[in-house]
């Protein structure tokens, strides 16, 4: 059975924080990338590889509301300004909020976060985010 993009959720708990749903959550993405080494030798007629270390990079939309009182909402927005971070925020991504054990997870750095109002449209918060250590994948 196919999962509609509008039951996902997303979990985010800054150090020393306590985990919370992110309320106003639009839609969130994440890229995961692994890096390859070439081990391809002399008289070979093909390349080969070996994987390499993993990374990964995302986003989270969010509306604004300025009635919104959450605890997940209000962290993921105001951890842009912390400075010396140390990775330590934990992200839980769900694809299916009534799912608790279908996520994934890792602990990541909030590297942007863009605020704006355009006149005859919602207002909306774009977060960014890297990965940092292990992403752990329970999908």
């Amino acid at each position: 059975m196919a999962i509609k993009g509008d039951v996902g959720k997303i979990m985010f708990e800054n150090a020393g924080g306590t985990e919370a749903a992110v309320g106003q959550t639009r839609s969130w993405s994440l890229s995961i990338t692994k890096d390859t080494m070439e081990t391809t030798k002399q008289a070979d007629t093909s390349k080969t590889f070996i994987g390499g270390l993993i990374s990964g990079e995302g986003s989270a939309e969010l509306l604004y509301d300025p009635d919104e009182t959450g605890a997940g909402y209000t962290t993921i927005i105001d951890d842009v300004l912390t400075t010396g971070d140390n990775a330590d925020a934990l992200f839980e991504l769900f694809p299916d909020g009534s799912t608790s054990a279908k996520k994934i997870g890792f602990a990541g750095i909030i590297t942007n976060a863009e605020y704006g109002a355009t006149l005859g449209e919602v207002q909306i918060i774009n977060i960014s985010f890297i990965t940092s250590g292990e992403i752990t994948s329970a999908i």
